[in-house]
């Protein structure tokens, strides 16, 4: 029968002391103690790095730390990651050994219960993916179901069980994929659901939890929820090398920002990026999903299909998911450094967000006379013959 917890305390470990909590930092006291429950993890600096997975490390941050209450990233990587993982929690703690000790068991208890047997090659096989012509095939590593104000999740069914088919359609070239799936029922009828791969929320995926959610019993609780993680690792016969890495279209998108910004002739900005990139096809998708991507940013209540086309010259269209778009991480990461360290104009801004789809059809929506709050946007984009979906 599947266990809804992890039952079983690991050994303590023998290559971390266990954490003293008077005069270490609250980051340092987390990492140690997820060492006392991952038997073999050592503690290098500022990092953990784990036994058997193939040079997985954690840091820890706390970007929201007001008295009792608090929120915790932790952030691994590793070499078959194409951009880091980062798992967030969240709570209320009076001390910071109680913060430490909470975060650490959470952390625990669900990203690493799944990604450690992952990378060390466990899971099932799943039903192949095929797309843009090929197939792709994932062993999927199922972390335990974390609950709350509940011994069991809706109808004994694990989350996984009901959300696999979905989230596979949403998979594309890259090794590995996690996904968190996350749902609550809160007295008063509202819930608080997310479906997230790779750390996007995926909202048409997000519903189907909603929905289950609704028709879960409170029984007089306040709120029950019920988390799972699962590690998703490609087989490497049909996991392609990807030419360029996070960094280079991170790097691409700034510089494609600032042709934008210096007004370059649009017509010419493509040829431009295509002499810096290491891949014609990065060059394609940094062109096409820069002013897109700065528009979501600019108005985030407009709402926005999670699948568009792209339209490949003597191919016809091929609808895809963002999250098969391996460049659409680094670009948006791209966007949101360039606006938290640069402050760009207004100006400069619309010099982006002016060539976008998005801005022309929100534009012609409201003088239509329609509401943002009603309006649902959709994306299509034009390749060339040669472009190739990484």
């Amino acid at each position: 029968m599947f266990g809804w917890f992890r039952k079983k305390e690991a050994p303590a470990a023998q290559s971390v002391q266990p954490a003293a909590e008077a005069g270490v930092p609250l980051e340092e006291q987390v990492l140690r103690h997820v060492a006392e429950l991952v038997p073999g993890a050592v503690l290098e600096g500022e990092k953990l790095r784990f036994p058997d997975s193939g040079g997985l490390t954690m840091r820890v941050t706390f970007p929201d730390l007001d008295g009792p209450q608090f929120r915790m990233e932790a952030i691994l990587e590793h070499p078959d990651f194409f951009g880091p993982l980062v798992e967030s929690t969240a709570g209320v703690k009076e001390s910071d050994g109680e913060k430490a000790r909470f975060a650490a068991r959470q952390i625990a208890d669900s990203v690493l219960d799944a990604l450690l047997p992952a990378l060390r090659g466990e899971g099932t096989e799943t039903a192949p993916v095929e797309l843009w012509g090929r197939s792709h095939r994932f062993k999927a590593s199922v972390s335990g179901v974390l609950l709350i104000n509940a011994q069991e999740p809706p109808e004994r069914r694990d989350l996984w069980s009901r959300m696999e088919q979905a989230v596979l359609s949403c998979l594309g070239t890259q090794k590995v994929y996690w996904v968190k799936l996350y749902m609550a029922h809160i007295n008063g009828g509202d819930t608080s659901c997310e479906v997230r791969i790779n750390g996007w929320v995926v909202p048409e995926l997000t519903e189907a939890l909603v929905k289950i959610a609704k028709e879960w019993p409170l029984d007089g609780m306040p709120v029950r929820s019920a988390k799972q993680y699962i590690v998703l690792v490609q087989n490497g016969d049909t996991s392609p090398a990807c030419p360029y890495t996070w960094d280079q279209a991170r790097d691409l998108t700034r510089q494609a920002i600032r042709l934008f910004e210096d007004g370059t002739e649009y017509d010419k900005i493509p040829e431009k990026l295509d002499r810096c990139s290491p891949d014609p096809s990065l060059a394609e998708d940094v062109f096409g999903f820069l002013p897109e991507l700065t528009a979501q940013v600019i108005w985030p209540q407009v709402k926005v299909t999670s699948q568009f086309s792209i339209s490949r010259k003597g191919a016809g269209q091929t609808s895809v998911w963002f999250t098969q778009c391996r460049a659409w991480a680094p670009v948006y990461s791209a966007i949101m450094d360039h606006f938290h360290e640069d402050g760009p104009t207004k100006d400069q801004i619309m010099s982006i967000v002016g060539t976008s789809a998005m801005f022309h059809g929100l534009n012609n929506a409201l003088n239509s006379g329609s509401k943002v709050e009603d309006l649902m946007m959709s994306r299509a984009f034009m390749v060339s013959e040669h472009y190739q979906l990484w």
